[in-house]
């Protein structure tokens, strides 16, 4: 037909668009589009939309077929003593407790899970204490972007470790936590976290003041000169007390394909999350106190997959993400979760890797005003703007319309309060004999085939 393409890109010479004055030999009305996959022998119905900006929709008998499941839990390694001989309760005990099976269900499911109350009022209390000690020995650093020595400054925002300056003399019991097993005893129930060995803990302080943290993903740490990448979970705790809306600093989660989720820094909340889940702090107007261990596996142990992250950084279009996966997957014989006969644009959808690109995308907007609020203003922050508004310039333009609707209509179908889905019409089935299906029910499948652990 004349003019650009409207449909799934056809430069591989198998996709072609139905004009809508041929539609009426397919059984369609005249208003819509439908899209082909020839290979030779057959011609195959795989989907379309309604006008050139309406809904899109897909011959279920493409995608990923089954329903997907939960893994059974496996049983904890020996409960060895993390200090032998000690008697008095560590750290994290009761952790044993509170990370219930449900949670790790949920975990696993959602590529995150929340739970309250995690540790007892008095170990709270000290260790706000042992914070506010750091403090008022300066022992923090101000928190920025990128590397240790580049980068732009998160304004109000400041940071440690437990190898820096004098962090274990001035907070004992946080020295002590990160040797402390007990939250990795209770993940590794979980079979694809089942190799964590270690954790490595960071205390954060926000002064307020509108200080927040740019969106970003936790899996640039690594642990040894190969690249792979062994962080394999996040846990944030939160130790405010008090807290009241009006006080800002949510964690704002993108578990996409679902809505984002704003999550209140309440005292004694655990947050436990996926590190390439897309995650940002949004404003805060009063002091808030959190820290974050991130729960690692050895460095022989490091997923294979890790080493598709970094390829995937700066690429734009969601065609060459799946290709690059495709290759890195086959080179490190990492089994792909989706099936041959998904249409290759639709793949995105499925790999766990090009999710945080998918995320920037939809999401755009908020990337920018979440990098323009969280820093201080300066050439650096000047450059970085520059660069996130450049990136989403090419991802608009290297990707066909239709894929770049249906990837941000996903979240607000499923966010439908009336549980409904706008499908396809009703009056369309294809030749194959399947339903179509819209993107309420595209959603849920990329829910239960895209996996957030590999």
């Amino acid at each position: 037909t004349a003019g650009p393409p409207a449909g799934p890109d056809p430069a591989d010479g198998f996709w072609a668009r139905v004009a809508p004055g041929e539609l009426q030999r397919f059984g369609a009305p005249d208003d819509r589009e439908l899209w082909l996959r020839v290979d030779g022998q057959s011609v195959r119905w795989v989907g379309g939309r309604t006008g050139a900006e309406g809904e899109v929709w897909f011959d279920r008998a493409v995608l990923p077929q089954g329903e997907g499941n939960l893994p059974q839990l496996s049983a904890s390694d020996p409960l060895e003593a993390d200090y032998p001989n000690q008697a008095e309760a560590l750290p994290l005990d009761s952790l044993a407790e509170t990370v219930t099976d449900e949670v790790l269900q949920r975990l696993h499911a959602d590529g995150f899970a929340i739970v309250d109350d995690v540790m007892p009022l008095a170990l709270r209390d000290r260790l706000r204490d042992e914070m506010e000690a750091l403090l008022a020995n300066d022992q923090f650093w101000e928190s920025q972007s990128y590397g240790s020595n580049e980068g732009a400054l998160h304004h109000s925002i400041i940071e440690t470790t437990l190898d820096f300056k004098e962090v274990p003399r001035f907070a004992p019991t946080f020295a002590q936590m990160e040797e402390d097993q007990g939250l990795l005893r209770r993940l590794r129930r979980m079979p694809t976290l089942g190799n964590l060995r270690k954790q490595h803990l960071r205390l954060q302080v926000n002064k307020g003041n509108g200080g927040c943290y740019t969106m970003h993903t936790d899996s640039g740490v690594t642990e040894s000169d190969s690249g792979a990448q062994v962080l394999k979970t996040t846990a944030l705790l939160y130790l405010n007390k008090d807290w009241r809306e009006s006080d800002g600093g949510e964690l704002r989660l993108f578990p996409f394909p679902g809505p984002p989720v704003k999550i209140p820094p309440l005292d004694g909340r655990l947050v436990l999350f996926e590190p390439r889940m897309v995650h940002e702090v949004l404003p805060n107007f009063r002091k808030r106190y959190c820290f974050t261990l991130w729960c690692a596996s050895a460095d022989e142990e490091a997923s294979r997959s890790s080493f598709l992250d970094m390829d995937l950084e700066c690429v734009t279009g969601f065609e060459r993400a799946v290709a690059l996966s495709h290759d890195a997957r086959r080179n490190l014989s990492i089994p792909s979760p989706i099936e041959e006969r998904v249409p290759a644009p639709l793949r995105a959808l499925f790999l766990p890797e090009v999710r945080p690109i998918i995320v920037r995308y939809v999401w755009r907007e908020c990337e920018l005003e979440s990098a323009r609020k969280s820093h201080h203003e300066g050439p650096q922050r000047r450059e970085m703007l520059a660069g996130i508004a450049g990136y989403h310039e090419e991802m608009e333009a290297y990707n066909p319309r239709w894929l770049r609707h249906l990837l941000e209509s996903l979240p607000k179908a499923l966010a439908e309060s009336d549980g409904g889905s706008k499908t396809a019409p009703a009056n369309l089935t294809s030749p194959s004999g399947e339903r179509l299906v819209g993107p309420r029910e595209i959603a849920e499948l990329v829910r239960r085939h895209c996996p957030w652990w590999e």
